[in-house]
């Protein structure tokens, strides 16, 4: 009978952090659609729609129009992915979450606490491009953490082990990712984004005519990107036989490829609202699918 009480227990507990990790994961997603709508805001100049913080004109609920409902909205939907945060947390720590998830949610905090910070200095300094840059990559940051709290409240022992070239390639493919976002970020903060009005020349057909000022900034963030949509088709191509990241690894290149026509799309149609969003949403799913991959790769180097 112990030991009947005892597998009952186990059982039990492995559906609890299963059913927390789905929590994560699902609030990940909704982290996602914030990126994105932070983004929209962006693209609506609706950064300053609310010119003070915490508060909107210092009402809790102000007067809407277009642009404070953008900006309101996405404060609304940051608040609330906070306290879920909160709450799943405190049911994860209480409920005996692994070490490995609770180091997540240790960072995740950390990083949230940051993110709150960078969004009240983005207002405070007047969408400064420092401010704004970080913003966003620490949102990306987050959304991440989300991930990782998920797969360790999810983990299973691995019945393989991935290759050694998996750990040789993403590390560097997570470097120029890191790279890109903050390029990305500035380019945006710093109005850079038609700075090459042109695909794929840049101005007057030539192909790099300055690399300082915005057009520089563009150039960067173009050959950048290149480079990053290389490297995941050549990491896919050499982990194609990788059982535990090949998969993972050639959907961060369609992703990566997506991310490029996008970027395409935007300078060769003046970026439209529509495009930057679908620019933002295929970041941070890259951003998810590069972390995920790599995960995956460092999870176990032990395990058979």
């Amino acid at each position: 009978m112990p030991a009947a009480s005892a597998t009952f227990r186990d059982a039990t507990h492995s559906a609890d952090t299963h059913a927390l990790g789905k929590g994560f994961a699902v609030l990940c997603g909704v982290s996602v659609c914030l990126i994105v709508l932070g983004a929209l805001v962006r693209a609506h100049s609706a950064g300053l729609a609310c010119p003070d913080w915490p508060l909107c004109f210092g009402q809790l609920v102000p007067e809407m129009d277009l642009r404070v409902a953008f900006e309101y909205s996405h404060r609304v939907l940051a608040g609330s992915v906070s306290l879920a945060f909160v709450a799943l947390s405190v049911v994860a720590w209480r409920r005996g979450a692994s070490p490995a998830a609770r180091r997540c949610i240790e960072v995740g905090a950390a990083v949230l606490m940051l993110q709150i910070l960078l969004g009240a200095l983005t207002v405070w300094h007047l969408l400064a491009s420092w401010t704004v840059t970080a913003h966003l990559v620490t949102g990306n940051a987050f959304a991440s953490t989300l991930l990782l709290t998920s797969g360790a409240l999810r983990a299973s022992a691995p019945r393989m082990r991935a290759s050694d070239a998996a750990r040789r390639w993403l590390p560097f493919v997570a470097l120029l990712l890191f790279f890109q976002l903050v390029l990305g970020g500035l380019v945006s903060s710093r109005f850079a984004g038609m700075a090459c009005p042109e695909w794929p020349t840049c101005n007057g057909g030539l192909w790099f005519p300055s690399w300082h000022g915005p057009v520089g900034l563009h150039l960067m963030h173009r050959s950048n990107g290149y480079l990053l949509l290389l490297s995941l088709c050549a990491a896919a191509w050499r982990l194609r036989g990788d059982p535990r990241v090949g998969r993972s690894v050639r959907l961060a290149a369609a992703l990566a490829l997506a991310q490029v026509a996008a970027g395409v799309a935007n300078v060769r149609l003046g970026i439209p609202v529509e495009i930057t969003a679908l620019h933002s949403a295929l970041a941070a799913l890259l951003v998810l699918t590069v972390v995920w991959s790599t995960r995956q790769a460092w999870a176990d180097r032990r395990a058979a």
